[in-house]
């Protein structure tokens, strides 16, 4: 039997957490003050333990440091009558799985210790890559074809001058491989990242190539640009599709000539480093429309690059999340926790219109939101059904499906599970219903042929078919039965 331990100085809070816990088919241990309870955790095993964060002698939180609970396998849960949020930070940061605030709801506890249950229960494991990089942090993640693919272009151009210009879809992580390239390429100078659309219009000029004292109201001291910044490194250009026409034609200027001069000067200053430029839309289209410089156009295009989608790149998507939660697990001082494999597989049917963004997002939200270590396709599914929609069932395994509708119905129960006799019976006829039904609609309302694909007896087949009332449709009132 599973233990739990409470920890309270209040007797009521004990009493009604113990008879909660009991309740609920775990063993309970209790302890009035914190020496107790850091000596029943040095000398027991527990799947749980409620904490509470004022107590006499050694403090909840403090109790949470020193049984190092981010690498315990106890899951904490600390209780407080006390609404501050660096209480709720301290205690996460300690290791804590769940933050209560007193008076709680009883149904929150259950809802707590079923979860465990279900943890427990679970026959998901952990995903384990064959090969993870643990010093990852800003680098590109991936084994696919597309990124190795990627990778070797990468390396034939990486130590030249020439401009590049790096396409894809938004979230791809253009900025990413114009990082790369510059690491890669040896350059002594630093990475300079330009989000021109993030600029307005009318300060484009003077943000690129800087301005002399007074060249404009508020210019009221000489500032350097983004070119002077960047000298003897690289400059990358982001969204340089969205670049007003007129600026464009500085740029190339300052691309061809290898020098720009500042906004109110009248003295040109030379540029040495690299241009890297980046864009979602189509240049090539847009250039042709007169809404980009076709001339720029093919100065930019020196060679080029495309970072594949998400999508071109699925059998990376579970090295991605591993990476992400791992990241943020550190990032904000949480437990370490892990993806099952089927999770994992419910983030490789998702469409992440955002790509790799987006991927990062989301599992950033689950390392703040989850509770339990092992993120399960529950937790994935719930989520992304809070966003965009659950995952697209199309490539789902047809065992995962009836996995996931039996979980739901499971769920719904809550514990009410714990009354119920006949749930085999009661999926068992479910399952063969549908099953018998399609099977009879594919043979064309023959039962011999329905019984050989079926694997079983005739006689069998119509005993099943009286049983659970598969009428035949009227029109099939003329099919044949032997």
């Amino acid at each position: 039997m599973k233990r739990i331990l409470i920890a309270d100085d209040d007797e009521s809070i004990r009493w009604v957490l113990k008879k909660t816990v009991t309740g609920m088919g775990f063993a309970a241990d209790l302890a009035e003050d914190g020496d107790k309870a850091l000596a029943l955790l040095t000398k027991n095993s527990y799947a749980a333990a409620f904490l509470d964060v004022r107590m006499p002698g050694v403090e909840g939180i403090e109790v949470l440091e020193r049984v190092q609970a981010r690498k315990s396998p106890t899951r904490f849960f600390i209780l407080t009558a006390v609404k501050r949020p660096d209480i709720a930070a301290r205690s996460t940061r300690a290791g804590a799985a769940e933050f209560l605030t007193k008076p709680f709801e009883l149904s929150r506890i259950e809802e707590l210790l079923q979860n465990l249950e279900r943890d427990a229960a679970s026959e998901e494991s952990p995903y384990h890559p064959e090969e993870r990089d643990e010093q990852a942090s800003d680098r590109i993640v991936g084994k696919s074809r597309a990124i190795i693919d990627l990778f070797t272009n990468i390396g034939k151009i990486a130590d030249s001058s020439a401009t590049i210009l790096i396409l894809g879809e938004r979230g791809v992580g253009k900025e990413l491989i114009a990082r790369c390239i510059h690491d890669l390429g040896g350059s002594t100078g630093p990475f300079v990242a330009v989000n021109t659309s993030a600029i307005p219009k009318e300060l484009q000029e003077a943000e690129l190539f800087g301005y002399e004292k007074g060249s404009f109201t508020g210019a009221d001291t000489r500032r350097d640009g983004k070119f002077d910044a960047a000298q003897n490194g690289t400059l990358f250009l982001d969204e340089i599709g969205d670049m007003p026409l007129d600026l464009q034609a500085k740029l190339l200027r300052a691309l061809q000539e290898r020098e720009y001069t500042p906004v109110g000067s009248s003295q040109p200053r030379k540029f040495i480093g690299r241009v890297l430029a980046a864009t979602n839309r189509d240049l090539a289209r847009i250039a042709s429309d007169g809404k980009f410089r076709a001339d720029l156009f093919d100065r930019l295009n020196v060679f080029q690059l495309r970072v594949p989608s998400l999508a071109e790149r699925k059998e990376d998507i579970p090295l991605l999340a591993d990476h992400f939660l791992r990241k943020y697990c550190r990032l904000l001082s949480r437990p370490l926790r892990s993806f099952s494999k089927e999770a994992l597989e419910a983030l490789s049917l998702h469409t992440w219109k955002g790509n790799i963004r987006e991927l990062d997002n989301f599992v950033q939200r689950l390392a703040i939101l989850s509770s339990g270590k092992l993120l399960r396709s529950e937790d994935v599914v719930r989520e992304l059904e809070k966003t965009d929609g659950a995952p697209d069932p199309s490539g789902a395994t047809m065992e995962r499906l009836i996995e996931n509708r039996i979980r739901e119905f499971v769920e719904k129960l809550g514990t009410a599970i714990h009354s119920e006799t006949g749930l085999y019976e009661l999926f068992l006829h479910q399952v063969e219903r549908p099953l018998f039904r399609v099977v009879l609609d594919a043979a064309g309302g023959n039962q011999l042929r329905a019984a050989q694909i079926l694997g079983i007896n005739r006689n069998t087949l119509r005993k099943k078919i009286t049983k659970l009332s598969l009428e035949p449709k009227k029109n099939r009132g003329k099919r044949k039965t032997g």
